[in-house]
């Protein structure tokens, strides 16, 4: 019966983005009960529930709509975000589209940077925080032309303990990098053994990442290889936050990696030895507008994965973005063909689906 399973689950749905459908679908027949913690509307963090105008279309993924085999395409969005004791707790990192069309039998995934600035004149990255997790959809459509029915939140904060619930995940480093400062959580404000005075001289001659390294000990130093890591919890939430290793391209691939390796060890049998224990976790972490009926019928709309061609879809430098300056001094990413005009990148992800 658990050979059976195993197999099932390694056939079913496709990408980053069903880490959390993959995770509930898993254990349904289990424990479907805790599972129910999970699909809202549970309540968000108060923050993520705040109304707004600043996006000119919000959509509310709050009713998911019927999946039928006649719809055909299914664009779903998983958003990844930092959590409680990170800075930024609700700025989504990781904002990836997965695009299913049934009839085709193809699949994309589409990775969108954190960094791109969106009518509402902020990065997109903070939308969530701004209109809530359940109002992405609007500002999503608007920048690649699909419309989004459903959502899979994930909080990167809670993955230590999934992690080491789990008993640790395997994954793929996709390049080396190196991060010389990564800051030491209770040390944000530690003097390194500078005085007032020198402190406030460095204020006035530095800012952002060239001040911070004047404190080398509120840092310690992260090197990953590239090739295949086993990582703990601790290590893994490292992996994923490290901001000066590499791009926030190089970013968005590392946090790809951790779902895929927390994918991998969720359908591995070893799984099984801590359901509860792993349900409880998922419970607070992940939050889905898609309920335990509406991934029963996603899985058996969509079939067989190994039946359809994945591509893999990135909005980077080489292709419809540019980069500059926010009127506030922050790195920005906008499309090549003008601020707000993503006409260009539309086209560009349909030409790929």
């Amino acid at each position: 019966m658990l050979t059976q399973i195993k197999s099932n689950w390694q056939n079913i749905l496709i990408g980053i983005l069903l880490t959390g459908i993959f995770a509930l679908g898993f254990f349904i027949s289990y424990l479907s009960l805790k599972l129910s913690k999970i699909f809202t509307p549970t309540p968000l963090p108060q923050k993520a529930l705040i109304s707004s105008t600043n996006s000119p279309n919000p959509i509310v993924f709050a009713a998911a709509p019927e999946i039928t085999p006649e719809k055909g395409v299914y664009n779903t969005v998983l958003l990844g975000y930092g959590g409680v004791g990170h800075a930024g707790s609700l700025l989504t990192d990781s904002i990836i589209v997965v695009h299913v069309n049934t009839n085709k039998k193809t699949a994309a995934i589409i990775s969108i940077p954190r960094d791109l600035w969106v009518s509402g004149n902020h990065k997109i990255n903070a939308e969530a925080s701004i209109n809530g997790f359940q109002n992405e959809g609007g500002v999503i459509k608007d920048v690649t032309g699909l419309p989004t029915d459903y959502f899979v939140s994930i909080d990167f904060g809670g993955l230590i303990k999934l992690i080491d619930n789990l008993g640790g995940i395997t994954l793929t480093v996709p390049k080396t990098f190196d991060d010389p400062f990564y800051p030491i959580a209770g040390l944000e404000n530690e003097t390194c053994g500078k005085t007032e005075a020198e402190i406030l001289q460095l204020k006035a001659k530095y800012s952002d990442y060239q001040l911070e390294i004047q404190f080398a000990c509120r840092y310690e130093h992260l090197h990953f290889d590239a090739g295949p890591a086993n990582l703990d919890g601790t290590t893994a939430l490292k992996f994923v936050r490290s901001r000066h290793g590499d791009s926030d391209f190089g970013r968005s691939e590392r946090q790809f990696a951790v779902l895929k390796g927390i994918l991998a060890k969720l359908i591995s049998l070893r799984a099984l030895d801590k359901t509860d224990q792993t349900i409880d976790t998922l419970s607070k972490i992940v939050r889905t507008n898609l309920n335990i009926a509406a991934i029963r019928n996603l899985i058996e709309v969509i079939g067989p994965t190994s039946d359809y061609k994945t591509t893999d879809i990135h909005l980077n430098l080489d292709n419809v973005l540019s980069e500059g300056k926010s009127s506030q001094g922050a790195y920005i990413l906008y499309p090549k063909a003008g601020m707000f005009d993503f006409s260009q990148i539309k086209g560009f992800i349909a030409n790929q689906l």
